[in-house]
């Protein structure tokens, strides 16, 4: 995976997507609660998750997938208990033949992705998705 020095914050900005006074109001969120930046800006209505999720995918140099429609299907969904699922933040996508591919918002995980094999006894591949995508997805399916 690339990775870019330039800052999502700055490439909101540069993008056009949020104003310098809308980076400098999520950063201020993001000091004083945590999260990541991309989540905090969605959850303020300074952009939405398509957008977001584009920036993204130019900073990270890999694809990220919206989650917001993405109907995931309930035998995928069994194959992730609901506590698993939710201690790493993950939404189960798709399984091919013994890779399961999941949706995760730090796709640089390694100790997550290693625990997850461990888990659920087969290969993960990681997927990346927005924070805030995956906790509305964990709130629809697993609630």
């Amino acid at each position: 995976m690339l990775e870019s020095k330039t800052r999502l914050g700055d490439m909101l900005v540069e993008a056009g997507v949020i104003s310098d006074m809308q980076r400098g109001a999520a950063l201020g969120e993001q000091k004083q609660w945590g999260g990541k930046l991309a989540s905090l800006v969605i959850f303020m209505g300074f952009a939405d998750e398509r957008t977001v999720t584009a920036v993204l995918e130019k900073q990270l140099g890999q694809k990220c997938i919206a989650l917001k429609d993405k109907e995931i299907p309930s035998n995928i969904l069994s194959m992730v208990k609901p506590g698993i699922a939710k201690k790493y933040n993950i939404i189960p996508i798709d399984f091919d033949k013994r890779t399961l591919s999941v949706a995760i918002s730090n796709p640089n995980d390694l100790r997550a992705l290693d625990d997850l094999t461990f888990a659920l006894g087969i290969k993960v591949k990681p997927l990346l998705a927005l924070e805030y995508g995956i906790k509305n997805a964990l709130g629809r399916y697993y609630a």
